[in-house]
């Protein structure tokens, strides 16, 4: 199978690590994202109720702060300006599905801290009869007042999505990328291997003019080297085992008196021709 073989096992192990690393790098990013993109909005609204604070400071016309309001918020966003004493302004809304009607009301008492501690605060709401979450961003304002931006969070995580599929999309295509390389690279390392193996197979059938091509300059390419040079010094020395086991048969062969070897088990190994004659009488008679 695939996976027993050393190619299926490097390429399993790369493709495992980097999967791993991938997966923790992916997390950290989403994460990152996910907190850099709320962040983000977060600061943009405290600047546009800093800027709608400053107009109102200024003792501009309600009309002129109203209006400019209107043009400084984000389409997804909406305003309420607090000028005290139960005196409120609230922005329109383009999309009111985004942001419904009636969500700052949810935050009566952020809208206490802000203008009784006059400091600014940034929170996350929950609308739970909407079912909704919002950003809401306060600015404190001359001593009664303040300035609020309320944003839905469903326009920062439809970013978080975009942002999470980009992720996960470019995970995707580097653990392809991974697993063609570590195939190729395992393939590299181990077609070197499997031609070994084949010149054993031969040598172990006497082939000993087989030899292995040396395709790389490293280790594996050192190991065929050397896997040709024993194939060399196995080819010379069973022709020298082969060229005295040759002579001692002529010599024996050439002997006058017969001569017969035999094994533990009494097999006869070698025999001369006057000792075959001789076994042969011995038989007849």
């Amino acid at each position: 199978m695939f996976w027993r073989s050393v190619v299926g096992k490097l390429s399993l192990t790369i493709l495992l690590l980097v999967a791993f690393v991938l997966s923790i790098l992916s997390i950290f990013l989403m994460e990152f994202f996910e907190n850099f993109h709320i962040q983000e909005a977060e600061d943009e609204m405290l600047q546009t109720a800093t800027k709608i604070s400053s107009l109102v400071e200024l003792d501009q016309e309600r009309s002129f702060i109203e209006d400019m309001s209107e043009m400084l918020k984000d389409p997804s966003s909406r305003i309420a300006i607090y000028y005290g004493e139960n005196d409120m302004w609230v922005s329109t809304s383009s999309n009111e599905n985004v942001l419904p009607d009636g969500a700052w009301l949810e935050s009566r008492d952020e809208f206490d801290e802000v203008t009784r501690r006059q400091h600014e605060i940034k929170k996350q709401v929950s609308l739970p009869d909407k079912e909704k979450e919002i950003i809401m961003v306060g600015a404190p304002v001359n001593d009664d007042g303040a300035i609020f931006v309320f944003q839905s969070l469903d326009i920062i995580n439809q970013t978080k999505a975009q942002t999470t599929k980009l992720i996960l999309l470019s995970a995707g295509i580097a653990i392809m990328l991974t697993t063609f390389f570590a195939v190729f690279l395992s393939t590299r390392i181990t077609s070197p291997l499997i031609k070994m193996r084949e010149a054993a197979y031969d040598l172990t059938r006497g082939e000993f003019n087989t030899k292995v091509p040396v395709l790389t300059h490293d280790e594996i390419g050192e190991l065929a080297m050397e896997f040709n040079r024993m194939g060399r010094q196995l080819k010379f020395h069973i022709n020298a085992l082969r060229q005295e086991k040759e002579q001692l048969s002529s010599i024996v062969s050439s002997m006058a008196d017969g001569v017969v070897t035999l094994n533990r088990n009494g097999d006869i190994l070698v025999i001369n021709p006057p000792a075959q004659k001789y076994i042969e009488n011995w038989y007849y008679e």
